[in-house]
């Protein structure tokens, strides 16, 4: 019994440390023009980065092989993508104007980290999602 509450305690203290994503200048400024240019549909992308600690940085994006865009839906064939393990997450947009994660979303997360912008498609309308809808930090603007 002394493991079974060693153990709960050791989760608990691990579900309350905040991650946060970290997006350098050029890719914030990728995001907004690919949302911009799918608008009034929602536009897609694969995240790549790398996990250090507590901190997710996005190094690049991809756009998705045989990707489907709708005014409420996007998505791609996960198994149509080449094995790389540089593939964190998603990037999608939400015309609507509310970057939180649908159910759908939930449903369908990919990676470490769902990231989502919303209409008007600025810096500060993206926010980041872990798998279990958990909002993260995001830093956007930095230069490399």
């Amino acid at each position: 019994m002394v493991i079974i509450t060693v153990f709960s305690k050791r989760k608990k203290e691990l579900s309350e440390v905040k991650r946060k994503v970290v997006l350098i200048k050029h890719i914030t400024d990728s995001i907004i023009t690919y949302a911009k240019s799918w608008h009034p549909n929602e536009g897609i992308l694969i995240v790549q980065g790398k996990k250090d600690k507590h901190v997710i940085n996005v190094t690049g994006l991809i756009i998705p092989p045989f990707s489907t865009h709708g005014p409420y839906y996007s998505g791609f064939p996960v198994y149509e993508l080449p094995f790389d393990l540089s593939y964190i997450g998603t990037i999608h947009s939400h015309p609507s104007g509310s970057n939180k994660p649908s159910l759908e979303d939930l449903n369908h997360f990919f990676g470490l980290v769902s990231i989502i912008i919303c209409f008007p498609y600025e810096a500060q309308d993206i926010g980041a999602y872990d798998r279990n809808g958990n909002r993260m930090d995001v830093e956007t603007g930095y230069y490399l």
